[in-house]
């Protein structure tokens, strides 16, 4: 009995704020012409629109339910298709910062006083 108790007090517990979820996405990609290939006029808009998020992210080697990967070169691959993330290039986040492929990347393509960004400092 007092273990349905316990068992019963947790799960009100964890119900009351909202419930055990999973922490924010740091950041979230948008497209760089959604409104011109997805109307709002569309019926189907959402769904098209998340169908091609999947498939980019499957693509690139991303887990599309997260919409995240700590490997930068699927970050850079979404660039490529013309995704992108609010703060700036992946490659000067700072959590992307020291990375190797970033470092090489931010040679070819920053400013040379390019500074990470993260999501707090924008």
């Amino acid at each position: 009995m007092r273990l349905l108790l316990v068992c019963l007090s947790l799960t009100l517990f964890g119900c009351s704020f909202g419930g055990f979820k999973p922490p924010r996405p740091y950041y979230s990609w948008s497209l760089h012409n959604e409104d011109k290939l997805f109307p709002n006029s569309d019926p189907q808009v959402l769904h098209k629109y998340l169908a091609r998020r999947k498939k980019d992210m499957k693509a690139c080697g991303m887990d599309f339910v997260v919409g995240d990967s700590n490997d930068p070169r699927s970050h850079l691959c979404m660039e490529s298709k013309g995704w992108y993330v609010e703060g700036g290039p992946v490659c000067e986040n700072v959590t992307m910062w020291d990375s190797d492929v970033c470092i090489k990347w931010r040679a070819k393509n920053s400013k040379p006083n390019a500074k990470p960004w993260s999501k707090n400092s924008k």
